[in-house]
């Protein structure tokens, strides 16, 4: 006995984090439903106007509404249709006098009605409706908890790759006097051309990335190359022409550079084929 009340206890607590709200132009109903959910301990608001019922849930958090279908001023198709403009998520179940009342099977599709019951002087189907609702909106709730902390999760990761490959590129820069600030150049410019062509906002973000680090691969050119004064020899100006393939490397180890990989690749690449020669392989 005292095992079952510390469960229905727990239960009761656990209904109490979940606010209802319900919506019928009989006060009677609505007194009904009170008594019975706040018995099985659900936090319950009772609204006898549709209209204000809107304004509760355009101002306040709820997640499950309770709704009649005939009601006046306007019926509950209407009201939902008011609520899907501002809120998407609310979990809503549709209470008819008769089945043959019931909007059609394609507008409870359309507006995203997840269930609805006959009233009745029992709550039974009610209920088991509710209960279903409620694990429903916890899986989807714990589902917006693990993307939100995948997002975070992710956001942090490429805050702190881009940060490393900063670095590798002011290293490269510092190697490489000759081309110092020339990444940031190519960058602006790159942008500049880009917006007067009219490009999206996301190819502006990729030609932006794809200027700042279209020389990283210059970090694997040994120094006395990059720094050398006189001409380049055969075998010099050959590992000089290899930057994009390491670059490529480098870069690739991360989806978040997927988008300017080609820039990387192809940068010394010219519209009549020549250029530097390609080699590769990914």
């Amino acid at each position: 006995m005292r095992k079952g009340l510390q469960n229905f206890n727990q239960n009761d607590s656990i209904n109490n984090n979940y606010k209802i709200i319900a919506v019928d132009d009989e006060e009677g109903i609505v007194d009904s439903l009170s008594i019975f959910l706040k018995r099985s301990g659900y936090n319950f608001t009772g609204v006898t106007d549709p209209m204000e019922a809107i304004e509760k849930v355009r101002n306040e958090h709820f997640d499950l509404m309770i709704l009649d279908f005939i009601m006046t001023p306007i019926h509950g198709d209407q009201v939902v249709e008011e609520i899907r403009k501002f809120n998407k998520d609310l979990y809503i179940l549709l209470l008819t006098g008769h089945k043959d009342l019931a909007p059609p099977l394609e507008t409870i599709k359309r507006l995203d009605i997840q269930g609805y019951c006959e009233k009745s002087d029992k709550f039974d189907q009610l209920l088991l409706l509710i209960e279903s609702g409620i694990k429903s909106i916890e899986q989807m709730n714990q589902i917006k908890r693990i993307n939100d902390e995948l997002s975070d999760t992710y956001e942090k990761l490429e805050k702190a790759y881009l940060e490393s490959i900063q670095t590798l590129r002011y290293t490269v820069e510092a190697k490489d006097t000759y081309t110092r600030g020339h990444s940031d150049r190519v960058s602006e410019y790159s942008v500049l051309i880009g917006k007067y062509m009219g490009l999206s906002d996301d190819d502006l973000r990729t030609l932006q990335l794809g200027g700042l680090f279209h020389d990283i691969g210059k970090i694997g050119v040994p120094d006395v190359i990059l720094q050398k004064d006189s001409k380049l020899t055969d075998d010099e100006y050959s590992q000089i022409k290899q930057h994009p393939n390491i670059g490529v490397h480098i870069l690739s180890n991360a989806s978040i550079f997927n988008d300017i990989l080609p820039i990387v690749e192809h940068h010394h690449e010219k519209y009549d084929g020549t250029g530097y020669p390609r080699k590769i392989s990914r």
